[in-house]
């Protein structure tokens, strides 16, 4: 009864004509979406099968949305396909550019569901593909200025769109999911430390928690508790391209932690711990990043070595910019073949 009631979109092109003409007038759209050629022209012409459809904030007294501006499950997975394949590959522009395009485009996508309240096996990839968009751009773009890319803004959407996703795999059981085991592992490791993320994969079905992505997770997660963080990097060097990029932005804090234990463990006057044991331990991929971790830890470290000294630790983490892992993460796209974000965020679930 529910899905006769709510509206359904009649839109068959990527963005209603009638937002694409507003703008066009408006001298708004983007250089992605206008007519090659016509972009320095006064009044540049919007490309019918590049233009996209905005996201635009709800406002009070605003008109409700027409079946004529929404577009159905079908057009939102050719929008997400055009924008993962056409656009985020493009060579010729900036990757934050892109991504701050391609992310104002999916917003619209998401609020389109929301209004039409799609479900189904439409839904399920439109968001697992969203979803992998946010985690791989919060990894791509973890060097860029706080000017350009916000990363808790991407955080957040990225926490939004996985949550529903989980949602929409416990709502619909009557459908095969047969990515969940892979996304209910990005979860875990994207919300590492998170009691509420464990719990959830506690009381996961059997059948999904014994999967072995998500036993992988797990294991990173007791790890991560227990505070061995050897057997963490062992278990990280196990993980996919996508999961490695969901557990990158605990790095930071998962290194701080452990020069904490270290610390505690190997604290002394006549001590100097040797740097590439601590490079490895750490996995970083050079001694000389080693070494700026533990001068920004406010440790004294060189190339013979770092002394550890109680006490010196006690002022918590300081703010430390992130960076790209090789070891990690990178050396996986040759790995696992990926050759381009679009095999990313639309490849197959490889199985672990």
């Amino acid at each position: 009864m529910q899905e006769d009631i709510w509206m359904r979109g009649t839109c068959i092109d990527m963005c209603p004509f009638r937002e694409r003409r507003m703008r066009e007038q408006q001298h708004r759209l983007h250089p992605l979406e206008m007519v090659a050629g016509t972009e320095k022209n006064k009044r540049p012409k919007a490309d019918p099968k590049a233009t996209i459809k905005e996201y635009s904030r709800p406002a009070a007294g605003k008109a409700e949305a027409s079946p004529a501006d929404l577009r159905p499950a079908e057009v939102l997975l050719t929008t997400v396909e055009y924008l993962v394949n056409r656009i985020l590959t493009r060579p010729d522009w900036p990757f934050v550019k892109l991504y701050n395009f391609v992310f104002d485009r999916l917003r619209s996508v998401r609020q389109d569901m929301v209004i039409q309240r799609l479900t189904g096996k439409d839904a399920v990839q439109i968001l697992q593909w969203i979803t992998k968009f946010h985690i791989y751009a919060g990894y791509r773009l973890c060097t860029e200025a706080p000017s350009s890319y916000d990363s808790k803004i991407n955080a957040d959407h990225a926490q939004e769109c996985i949550k529903r996703l989980l949602v929409f795999y416990r709502t619909c059981e009557d459908l095969e999911h047969p990515c969940r085991p892979e996304f209910e592992s990005l979860y875990l490791l994207y919300n590492l430390g998170s009691f509420e993320a464990a719990r959830h994969t506690v009381n996961l079905p059997k059948h999904i928690r014994c999967q072995p992505c998500v036993q992988l997770a797990i294991a990173i997660c007791r790890a991560f508790w227990e505070g061995n963080f050897i057997r963490l990097w062992r278990l990280a060097s196990q993980c996919t391209y996508i999961q490695s990029c969901a557990l990158h932005r605990h790095v930071i804090d998962i290194r701080w932690r452990a020069l904490c234990i270290l610390n505690t463990a190997y604290s002394s006057k006549n001590l100097t711990f040797p740097i590439p044991v601590l490079t490895r331990w750490l996995m970083f991929d050079s001694e000389e990043d080693t070494i700026e971790f533990c001068h920004m830890c406010g440790l004294d470290a060189g190339p013979n070595g770092v002394k550890f000294v109680k006490g010196c630790l006690q002022n918590g983490l300081p703010k430390i910019h992130a960076s790209h892992s090789v070891s990690l993460v990178d050396k996986k796209l040759e790995e696992e073949g990926i050759s381009s974000v679009a095999d990313v965020i639309m490849g197959f679930t490889i199985d672990r």
